[in-house]
């Protein structure tokens, strides 16, 4: 839509039909037209259904067998391998309110700290969704003390206290970077170690999964991780990832010897030696300290 510069044609009509009827709920509106009608003498109805489209539910170690089977599958191996000095890329890709980022960098810094001599890494969570209001608030790290999914454990490792508040220590939060972005029509990023979009892909039709899935691809090194979530699947692009956790919809990227079709609408004809698009750039956003 024009007004808030994003394309929800891709989306299971299924899923935008029960949030338009939710507003329509709200607003007390019978018809489809009386709805359109509102939405035109009201631009804030727009920004509305927008956030309504955005399902935002996420927790703090979300499927807590599915985090561990992350941490021991990819995660403990992948650092094992690294050197002084390496990087380590990862991407949340519709991270929401942020807690499935700082449940990431809490098991990356875990595994770190149980390996022997852990090395100096160049840790990087890029952290991204369209929800700018959601970013905003992720960003500043601050949960409430009832947060679900922190062991009591983590929660005292990984957390201060502040009223009613917990607040992620700087050490987690100075992992993550948070922008706006879209994996529907933004470039990716590349080089990527981990990619975890969990709960996304299920409201995309078959095209638009199949798109985002090749995107995938394109960003993880070879070898690297996709982790989906329950009810999410790769459909006909099984061939170029290898199951690690069939239950718990962690992958591995591969090459089949084939190529995997470019997940980008590029202007023109794409030909061979054309240019794939430039990995977006994000810059870290000065850190929120929780008052």
């Amino acid at each position: 839509h024009a007004g808030v510069k994003h394309d929800f044609s891709g989306y299971k009509e299924t899923t935008l039909i029960r949030r338009l009827q939710r507003r329509m709920q709200v607003l007390q509106l019978d018809t489809v037209d009386d709805y359109i009608k509102r939405m035109k003498g009201d631009p804030d109805e727009t920004a509305s259904l927008f956030r309504e489209v955005l399902i935002g539910v996420t927790e703090f170690f979300r499927d807590p067998d599915a985090f561990e089977a992350l941490k021991t599958l990819a995660i403990r191996p992948m650092l094992a391998a690294k050197q002084p000095g390496d990087s380590v890329r990862v991407w949340v890709a519709g991270c929401s309110t942020g807690e499935e980022v700082y449940s990431i960098a809490i098991l990356l810094k875990e595994v770190l700290s149980e390996l022997n001599n852990p090395p100096i890494l160049d840790i990087k969570i890029f952290a991204t969704d369209i929800d700018t209001n959601a970013l905003s608030f992720a960003r500043t790290g601050r949960f409430q003390k009832t947060a679900a999914g922190l062991s009591p454990e983590r929660l005292k490792r990984w957390f201060t206290q502040d009223g009613t508040d917990i607040c992620a220590l700087a050490e987690i939060r100075e992992m993550c970077v948070f922008s706006a972005h879209s994996v529907i029509k933004d470039p990716p990023f590349s080089k990527l170690d981990l990619i975890s979009c969990r709960n996304l892909l299920i409201y995309f039709d078959n095209e638009l999964q199949g798109r985002v899935t090749r995107t995938f691809h394109f960003a993880l090194k070879p070898g690297g991780t996709l982790f989906l979530g329950p009810s999410e699947s790769i459909g006909r692009y099984g061939n170029f990832f290898t199951v690690l956790d069939k239950k718990h919809r962690i992958l591995a990227r591969q090459d089949a010897g084939r190529s995997m079709p470019p997940p980008f609408q590029l202007p023109g004809a794409l030909t061979a030696g054309a240019p794939l698009p430039r990995e977006p750039a994000i810059s870290t956003p000065a850190i929120s300290t929780p008052a």
